[in-house]
């Protein structure tokens, strides 16, 4: 095999409509049929294929294809992201087929993709196309709700908008459509200026009231997409069930992060196709690797205020290598079900299922005295059951939203002034507006792994609010850094497909999905978990009206009870793993 590449560039393919998608090749020089590993990006990539290197591949011996989706870039059509369950998906297959006939290939076709990407590497399974015989929907997920509020709902929104995904996606996914627009002829310059004055004032523009008149929505296309962003496709509970993981035949690598937005739909995909896979080989075939990372950034060892250190060892594009040589190959390569890294031992650990198979549930129990507000309140987190205490009440306004510190943000915050992964939260934890309940001292090491709910027995004056709820580490100095945090909104506790206001002032149950972790609580630290309203810009702020997402330039504040008692006890269950 040659160690020589050769790269030919926009590279056209044809769909069945007769609609040209453009490609680029990178291949080993040679005159040997390769197995190809394929993408489809809304952009064009250079050197890297999410985290894996191009060039690494094509040594390993594989083609690599990068293609641009319909409607973007060089390639020809319309871009519409709420048709992605049909219009890709048959581009998806028909690329399948026509790198599976090229005569550099030998009829093995893999896909792989990050985010979006990784998307579309599942909505191309879903229709089988005969020569693919693995994927790799990496911080994606399988079957994922992509209709509903921000196109793409992690399960732990819970009915909200992942809204920083929205506010850093929309002005990357208008630039595209002005560009098309512009070679079409029309004057973009007032396009532009409503995208540049979002770019370069994040504060104004995340803050903007009423999102539905964002400078930008005035224009037809851009406004279509933010109203995507905020309302995504009409779906019903019959849509819920659509068999999407039994539409997929083959085996599945993904890869997520414990600080990645999206980890809890990486999770549930894997453990979904497990059990519902449309083949064995799918069923038996699914694997994951979850590490200290967060959403669309390097795999480094330093995330947010900490440095995992040189534990992390081998990089995930080589376990990516190892999977294709696996099911592309037919390669004897031995890769667990399971890859996690334990936060706090620092260090990688196997399993074979998920959740582990010897986790042991506790369940802390909230207790106050009506007083957990702030860190220095009375909220006290344990095993014990509640009998009868007094309630914790706090006035949510929307006005002055709990500032989002940290957690699984994604997308690249960075632009908006914001870090994901664990920072110090001892300034959230001073705002009257968030109660925290906290246990004594550990005696000694606990390790935690696997998915984490809370709930909430709370009350409103509000029709419609949100609970949030984070996973807080306490360090013997006082540092509190944030593991793991969701949402849920009111309106969507009986469906987030039919959401329904609720009657002011009646108590009510909020399971909030918090999503996975792993972390090693060490002896003399803390474990608290953090009960809000909002975490604001990471979800959008609700503005207790009950008005549709997007219609309010003026939030309604609302009184918040948070009962724990014996008929209402509020609680966190904890996936606590035993020591060895």
């Amino acid at each position: 095999m040659s160690s020589s590449i050769l790269i030919d560039s926009n590279v056209p393919m044809e769909m069945r409509d007769g609609m040209v998608l453009r490609a680029d090749i990178y291949r080993p020089d040679d005159d040997e049929k390769h197995p190809a590993i394929f993408m489809r990006a809304y952009r064009k990539v250079f050197g890297r294929v999410g985290h894996l290197d191009i060039f690494a591949a094509t040594r390993a011996g594989y083609a690599l294809v990068t293609q641009v989706i319909r409607g973007r870039g060089s390639s020809e059509g319309e871009w519409h992201p709420e048709e992605a369950s049909t219009v890709e998906s048959q581009d998806g297959y028909d690329s399948v087929e026509w790198i599976a006939e090229q005569r550099w290939c030998d009829g093995n076709v893999g896909m792989m993709g990050y985010s979006h990407a990784g998307g579309m590497a599942a909505q191309t399974a879903m229709m089988n196309p005969p020569h693919l015989k693995a994927i790799a929907p990496w911080s994606s997920g399988v079957g994922q709700r992509q209709g509903g509020p921000g196109g793409f709902r992690p399960p732990n929104t819970g009915g909200a908008i992942s809204f920083i995904t929205a506010l850093l996606w929309l002005p990357n996914e208008a630039a595209d459509v002005v560009n098309r627009l512009e070679r079409q002829g029309q004057d973009v310059t007032e396009m532009r200026r409503s995208l540049e004055w979002a770019r370069t004032n994040p504060e104004e523009y995340y803050n903007f009231l009423p999102l539905k008149d964002v400078p930008f929505a005035q224009f037809e296309r851009i406004g279509q997409l933010w109203q995507f962003r905020l309302r995504g496709v009409p779906q019903t509970e019959e849509a819920k069930e659509v068999k999407t993981y039994e539409r997929v035949m083959v085996p599945c690598s993904h890869l997520t992060g414990w600080y990645d937005g999206v980890s809890s739909a990486s999770f549930e995909s894997f453990m979904n196709m497990r059990t519902r896979g449309g083949s064995q080989l799918a069923r038996e075939g699914q694997h994951i690797i979850s590490g200290p990372w967060a959403h669309l950034l390097e795999l480094g060892n330093h995330l947010g205020a900490m440095n995992y250190g040189a534990g992390l060892g081998r990089p995930p594009s080589n376990h990516l290598i190892d999977f294709f040589n696996r099911y592309l190959r037919g390669e004897e390569v031995r890769i667990p079900p399971v890859m996690y890294f334990l936060m706090g031992r620092n260090e990688w650990h196997e399993a074979d299922s998920w959740p582990l198979s010897q986790t042991q549930w506790q369940r802390f129990y909230l207790h106050s005295q009506g007083s957990a507000n702030t860190s220095s309140g009375d909220g006290l987190l344990s095993r014990d059951e509640p009998s009868s205490e007094q309630p914790d009440t706090f006035t949510y306004d929307p006005h002055n939203p709990v500032p989002t510190v940290g957690g699984g943000l994604v997308g690249s915050p960075a632009g908006l002034g914001f870090t994901p992964g664990p920072l110090e939260q001892s300034a959230i934890e001073r705002r009257n507006d968030v109660l925290c309940y906290t246990t004594p001292e550990l005696k000694e090491d606990i390790e935690i792994t696997g998915p984490i709910e809370v709930h909430v027995f709370a009350a409103t004056s509000a029709r419609d609010t949100d609970f949030t709820a984070k996973l807080v580490d306490v360090y013997p100095d006082g540092r509190s850094l944030n593991l793991v945090d969701g949402i849920k909104r009111a309106r969507g506790l009986k469906s987030e497909y039919q959401p329904e206001l609720i009657s002011p002032d009646e108590i009510k149950e909020y399971v909030i999905t918090l999503g996975p972790t792993s972390q090693l609580f060490r002896r003399d630290h803390r474990i608290r978990v953090d009960i809000s309203s909002s975490n604001f810009p990471l979800y959008d702020r609700n503005m207790n009206t009950g008005n549709h997402i997007g219609e309010d330039s003026v939030g309604i504040p609302a009184k918040q009870t948070v009962y724990h008692e014996a008929d209402y006890a509020s609680y966190i269950d904890l996936p606590v793993i035993p020591d060895k």
